[in-house]
């Protein structure tokens, strides 16, 4: 199994349910979030989450915005078996959206946390991540990482230099960004519209 992959099953196996499961805390999960909930009206969206984990984005959503068509994906099977059996109204899958790919689209295409674990070529696989992500919306994607200016940094945690993020959004994406830098610790959320 993929190392990092892993390392979520364990924390599934530990935590069982909740934001830890997904290396947050309560407070730093829900205000993630509520940030990345600023793209747009999100009512009667048909909204992806990528590496969404426990499902959690979906109540959230659902009592920000009502009625919210979501499908979230993850590459744990444990933890999509979890989510499937916590939130029956909302659709599930287990797969590598890189390796398999996925032939829906979406409204919006969510990703949250899904950067911040270190990995080989973390800003490349960053990028072909965003990269799938777009071309699955039909209307723009949301995301967030850690930023790379930071004062310290954790060795097991993946930092990315927002400025070359843009800079690939721009490039390679759409000119329709906007990046909200060091919105709360060293967290940075990126819209990027059709």
């Amino acid at each position: 199994m993929d190392p990092i992959a892993e390392n979520y099953r364990k924390l599934f196996l530990e935590h069982g349910s909740g934001p830890a499961v997904g290396q947050w805390s309560e407070e730093g999960q829900r205000f993630r979030f509520e940030k990345l909930s600023e793209i747009a009206d999100l009512s009667g969206a048909r909204v992806l989450d990528l590496g969404c984990g426990l499902g959690d984005f979906h109540p959230h959503l659902a009592k920000r915005f009502g009625a919210v068509d979501y499908t979230g994906i993850d590459i744990v099977p444990e933890i999509v078996e979890a989510a499937r059996a916590t939130h029956p109204q909302a659709r599930f899958f287990c797969r590598n959206v890189l390796e398999t790919g996925f032939d829906e689209t979406f409204d919006y295409v969510m990703i949250s946390g899904m950067f911040n674990n270190r990995r080989a070529e973390g800003t490349d696989f960053m990028k072909r991540m965003l990269g799938f992500a777009f071309d699955h919306c039909n209307k723009g994607i949301g995301f967030n990482f850690t930023s790379s200016y930071v004062n310290f940094m954790d060795q097991t945690m993946q930092y990315h230099d927002p400025v070359e993020i843009l800079q690939f959004c721009l490039d390679r994406l759409t000119r329709k960004v906007s990046l909200h830098h060091h919105y709360n610790r060293c967290d940075v959320a990126v819209f990027a519209y059709r």
